[in-house]
């Protein structure tokens, strides 16, 4: 067994005690903003993320429909409010994709919202009730 100096051990310890390191504000500079998905010329879903030690966000008036291939349909019209806001959970980002979490009344849905261009995002659900194909998100601030 090869032997350790003193200074390399002392590293070690430091590392192994070392707190996470707050996500990359670079990374975290691709995805702060607001961001729609539009389906015929109308807002159907508005992410709104934030930076800070980690980027934090929510979900906002998403009236997603989709038909059993998964494609994005009319969303039903209704009365319910429209200041309808989800808060994102869990948020990790990986290179272009930022991974969370919505809570949808009893369940949770794992979502991941991947930076294709400067300004444009896919959405991707990971275990949704449906079938979903990606939405389409543009950057509007």
């Amino acid at each position: 067994m090869p032997k350790l100096s003193i200074p390399l051990l002392l590293l070690l310890g430091a590392l192994a005690v070392a707190p996470a390191p707050a996500q990359d504000s670079d990374a975290q500079q691709r995805f702060a903003g607001v961001w729609e998905a539009k389906f015929k010329s109308r807002v159907i879903c508005t992410i709104k993320l934030e930076m800070g030690e980690n980027i934090s966000g929510s979900m906002q008036n998403c009236k997603i429909s989709v038909n059993g291939e998964g494609d994005l349909i009319d969303p039903e019209t209704s009365e319910s409010s429209s200041d309808e806001s989800d808060p994102i959970l869990n948020p990790a980002i990986q290179g272009d994709t930022l991974a969370f979490e919505i809570k949808d009344e009893d369940d949770v849905l794992k979502l991941e919202m991947q930076v294709t261009a400067e300004g444009r995002a896919e959405l991707r659900f990971l275990n949704p009730p449906a079938p979903i194909k990606p939405i389409h998100f543009e950057r509007t601030e």
